[in-house]
């Protein structure tokens, strides 16, 4: 698995990449449940921040930078962790928007189109009540065009995957 999105700028805290891209199914040991995993042992604190603090959100920018660079399973943890921590409904189903589309690149990536219908139509109910504009930093349009080009061609979905371009 290669990068998605190469040329973007890592907008997270500089910290080293996992030692692989996990894949269910590929035989690779779990990265949280196996002893051998990149990621054994390793606790995060994630800290629950409103939405408007996503300049602060270490964990969102992590996932970002995750996702960007091909981690799928990694950047759905990293967001996993802050839907877990947050009380707010509307971020939650965000995330879990966010959350859905790495999943649904992972099944792409495994040679799974309808798997990825499914998540990315999910993607779309979860963030069915967000305003166009930004959230979390984020277009919502965009997002939205990527989505409908992905469930559209769910065997190309990687050339469809949306770019998540932070505003400045």
């Amino acid at each position: 698995m290669k990068p998605i999105w190469r040329d973007a700028p890592r907008v997270g805290p500089d910290e080293p990449w996992p030692a692989y891209r996990f894949t269910p199914g590929a035989g690779m040991p779990h990265p949280i449940r196996d002893p051998k995993g990149h990621s054994y042992g390793h606790i995060d604190d994630v800290v629950s921040r409103p939405p408007d603090e996503w300049r602060q959100d270490v964990a969102h920018l992590r996932g970002i930078d995750l996702y960007h660079a091909g981690y799928l399973w990694e950047a759905h943890e990293a967001w996993e962790g802050i839907w877990k921590a947050s009380e707010d409904t509307t971020q939650r189903a965000f995330l879990q928007a966010l959350i859905q589309t790495a999943a649904a690149l992972i099944k792409a990536q495994t040679n799974q189109p309808r798997g990825v219908e499914k998540l990315i139509g999910r993607a779309r109910e979860h963030a069915s009540s967000l305003a166009v504009g930004r959230y979390m930093g984020l277009d919502v349009a965009s997002l939205r065009d990527a989505w409908t080009r992905m469930e559209k061609d769910p065997a190309h979905a990687f050339a469809h995957a949306p770019r998540l371009s932070l505003e400045t």
